[in-house]
């Protein structure tokens, strides 16, 4: 069993786990890990129910171009479910990545709780949690507090999870709507003006576009992928046609097609 020790510094010990998924190579490995616990038991067991969940989603996967398949039934599945029928259909690459690693935050016993006995209390449990010691640092993967922003795009996530299950009808009501998710500060964009624009695109060393890049994105407006797939061919009678978007990805990079005209 992939469970292991590990000592800092301080003498602080904690356990952790770590395995890879079926499929992964050495080019390609697709590993799970989860770590912060206090006996090799709570590592072995925490292991334990993320192999079952991993499975779980496999074989929701397997059966998903099946339509007769079995509806989900726990909160890991209904996830599952909603990437694959609703965010993979209609998001964009990079949002549903985002979908993915927001979803692995989730407590495992609540991932695993059936979707009926979820309540508002459950979920707010979960958003306190969240505040606490709901994420990870990247070096030892100790867990720590996470921003109040993070919890409440993590519950939106699961909101709209929640509303796509009323409307597959597998549930009657949404408990994220009558939970209390933390609100994040309100922070105001300041814009820069043209003096100010000026200095930071002089003040622009490396790489060489980058000045360039500055100066296009202050004349357009226009977002960083639009202004990276903008050719010499998309300028049409003196006007700036983008009509593409990059997308960065940790597997690709992806390129959608939109139209818009400066």
């Amino acid at each position: 069993m992939p469970v292991h020790k590990r000592t800092y510094r301080s003498r602080k010990t904690v356990w952790f786990y770590e395995f890879n998924l079926p499929g992964a190579t050495r080019q390609d490995r697709i590993r799970v890990s989860g770590s912060g616990f206090a006996t090799k038991k709570e590592a072995a067991d925490a292991e334990v129910a993320r192999q079952i969940e991993e499975q779980q989603k496999r074989d929701l996967a397997k059966a998903g171009a099946s339509v007769t398949a079995a509806p989900p039934k726990t909160l890991s599945m209904l996830m599952t479910e909603f990437i694959s029928q609703h965010a993979e259909e209609k998001l964009a690459p990079k949002t549903i990545e985002r979908y993915r690693e927001q979803v692995t935050y989730l407590h495992p016993e609540l991932a695993q709780m059936p979707l009926a006995e979820i309540t508002p209390l459950h979920l707010s449990r979960e958003w306190n949690r969240m505040l606490k010691s709901g994420g990870h640092t990247r070096r030892d993967k100790t867990p720590r507090p996470m921003s109040a922003k993070t919890v409440r795009n993590i519950a939106g996530v699961v909101s709209s999870a929640f509303g796509r299950a009323m409307k597959w009808g597998l549930i009657s009501r949404n408990p994220v709507s009558d939970s209390e998710p933390p609100v994040p500060k309100k922070h105001y964009g300041i814009a820069l003006t043209p003096a100010q624009q000026d200095l930071l695109i002089k003040s622009a060393t490396s790489p060489w576009c980058l000045p360039m890049f500055l100066e296009m994105s202050a004349a357009t407006g226009a977002r960083r992928g639009e202004v990276l797939t903008l050719r010499w061919f998309d300028i049409q009678d003196g006007r700036a046609v983008i009509a593409r978007s990059l997308t960065q990805t940790k597997r690709r990079s992806c390129v959608h097609v939109g139209l818009d005209l400066l």
